[in-house]
């Protein structure tokens, strides 16, 4: 477990009030109320920050040759208008960040092999975006900021939607859900904007095929048949034109043939619109309760 000296911590914010923040990550002094947060995952931290009502200072964010910077998941939703770009969620730009002078940095799992250099910058607070559901890791972000309280207004919203889903569905288990993301030469197991948790959180089922599965590992377009369910789910990404790219796996016999294309239960959602955090989860949980439990379905002979 790394841990920071207190003198370099005390260099860093100064005579600013300081707390401890600990998750399975370790240990880290932060200051209670943080003046500059830079955030080295725009989709699922830079978003919830804004969705907690904190602007960070610097975001690593998506940028092509000659275009503009997008922070995804937040451009769209909110006022982005001072969030300095720091490079890419994969090699954010140290010397950019160290510009800023932040006194908190934000990061994910993944972030740890950059915790070291990053810690002689401003204390570094890695969070388990990946390792446990939206709820756990936005709560956790929540706390380190001090907005317990608007993590906790969207997370009663939440429980509502959950509670007014399980009193219209009452067997929710024998409706079958298959979330994907299909690309041009396959497909992977993949629930974008806490969709899976959503599934879990309704009592929704799986089939036996997924259920066995690995997820985020490619599978070839002769698998997709296993997967078939009452419903199947899959996201778009208009940065990449991905609807156009793969127009052709769902246009195969192998897809036309699924259950749920046939039926009309083949839900087609745009990716950064439902971003990894507490009001995406939020937002597909509302689809869902639309177009599952308020609507006519037909399901398949179990």
């Amino acid at each position: 477990m790394l841990c920071v000296p207190l003198a370099l911590m005390s260099m860093h914010v100064g005579a600013a009030e300081t707390k401890v923040f600990e998750n399975s990550f370790g240990r880290v002094e932060v200051p209670v109320s943080p003046r500059c947060i830079v955030s080295l995952h725009d989709f699922s931290l830079t978003t919830q920050l804004l969705e907690l009502g904190i602007k960070p200072c610097g975001s690593t964010g998506r940028k092509k040759l000659f275009s503009d910077v997008l922070f995804r998941g937040a451009q769209e939703r909110f006022d982005v208008t001072g969030i300095q770009y720091i490079g890419s969620h994969q090699s954010p730009d140290l010397e950019a960040i160290a510009a800023l002078k932040p006194d908190l940095i934000v990061g994910l799992s993944y972030h740890a092999d950059l915790k070291e250099k990053l810690s002689k910058i401003a204390p570094v607070v890695l969070l388990p975006s990946r390792e446990s559901d939206i709820k756990t890791y936005a709560k956790q972000l929540a706390e380190l900021v001090g907005k317990q309280q608007r993590y906790e207004e969207m997370l009663r919203e939440y429980e509502w939607v959950v509670s007014e889903f399980k009193k219209r569905v009452k067997d929710p288990s024998r409706i079958t859900v298959t979330t994907l993301e299909v690309y041009t030469d396959g497909f992977q197991l993949i629930g974008r904007g806490g969709m899976d948790d959503v599934i879990a959180d309704f009592g929704l089922g799986r089939v036996a095929a997924y259920r066995e599965a690995r997820q985020n590992v490619p599978y070839s377009l002769e698998r997709i048949g296993d997967f078939d369910s009452d419903f199947i789910i899959d996201t778009y990404e208009e940065l990449l034109d991905s609807e156009a790219s793969t127009a052709a796996f769902r246009q195969s016999p192998q897809w036309q043939n699924l259950f749920a294309v046939k039926n009309r239960q083949f839900l087609y959602l745009n990716r950064s619109r439902y971003a990894d955090t507490m009001q995406g989860l939020l937002g597909s949980a509302y689809l869902l309760m639309s177009h599952i439990a308020e609507r006519e379905s037909v399901l398949q002979a179990k």
